[in-house]
């Protein structure tokens, strides 16, 4: 496989060059056949479903090339599988728990890279209101992505977090029904470079009514606004047992670095991904 994609590669080079350079060369013609090498290509499948979702989902996968064999395999939030054998996809099948999905495609014995998609249930089904507005550009998977269970990691840019650009976070979450809280956690990114800053405090209220909130614990920011090291941090508080439908999450805003010459005029951001509550 690896001789072939050598071959491939250099090919494609011989094509570009020949395009670059030659006068007699045809450009159409050229086009078509560069075209055409890209199409025998073993392009990995696509895998679709939803990211997210409440009780199932549908799971499909396809391929550019109608000619090629689809193999899968689904693993559990572990990342195991009991049987450990790809079976050959036919059709759309349903999950109804946190599963991860491999799968590539096979033509003529050669395969293709492996690609890997995870498809996660909620887990649980609260709802939530934020206060605040979201940068259009940093949403995650939207407003659930809150509370999903699932932490965006250090490489932000692939989009697990939400990004309020000049402004403080504010958010309530609904129960749905009383719970009794005594540890609470939301998670917060620093990306000194990128204008992406920790919070000042976070402040955790409670309430019955969704009016009537009381304060349950303010965490201080101990970490230098000044620190280039791409870093999270948890806010975290221990609590005594305190009923609650509601909770409000307050994150407030660090405030513009002066000096900086950014288009944003040297507003910075908080970046926020998962809330959670015990």
């Amino acid at each position: 496989m690896k001789k072939g994609l050598l071959a491939l590669s250099l090919l494609l080079i011989q094509v570009m060059d020949a395009q670059n350079h030659s006068q007699d060369i045809n450009p159409v013609k050229g086009t078509e056949d560069l075209i055409s090498i890209v199409q025998e290509a073993i392009v990995p499948p696509i895998i679709k479903a939803d990211r997210i979702f409440d009780f199932s989902t549908k799971v499909e996968i396809s391929s550019q090339n109608p000619g090629d064999k689809i193999y899968y395999i689904t693993l559990d939030a572990g990342g195991v599988n009991k049987k450990k054998k790809f079976t050959a996809y036919k059709k759309p099948f349903t999950i109804s728990k946190t599963t991860q999905v491999q799968a590539y495609v096979e033509r003529k014995r050669e395969k293709s890279v492996m690609v890997t998609a995870s498809f996660n249930r909620r887990p649980n089904y609260w709802e939530i209101t934020t206060l605040s507005k979201v940068n259009p550009q940093y949403t995650a998977t939207g407003k659930f992505a809150l509370i999903d269970g699932i932490k965006g990691d250090l490489d932000w840019k692939k989009g697990d977090w939400q990004g309020y650009l000049g402004q403080n976070f504010e958010a309530v979450i609904d129960f749905q029904s009383p719970l009794q809280i005594t540890h609470i956690t939301s998670t917060y990114l620093q990306d000194h470079k990128s204008l992406i800053l920790m919070p000042k405090k976070v402040e955790y209220y409670a309430s019955m009514n969704a009016k009537d909130f009381f304060l349950l614990d303010t965490i201080e920011n101990d970490i230098d606004p000044k620190d280039e090291k791409i870093q999270t941090k948890d806010f975290t508080t221990e609590i005594l047992p305190t009923e609650a439908r509601y909770l409000k999450v307050k994150a407030y805003y660090s405030g513009k670095l002066p000096g900086w010459r950014q288009k944003t005029g040297g507003e910075t951001s908080i970046f926020v991904d998962e809330i959670s509550v015990k």
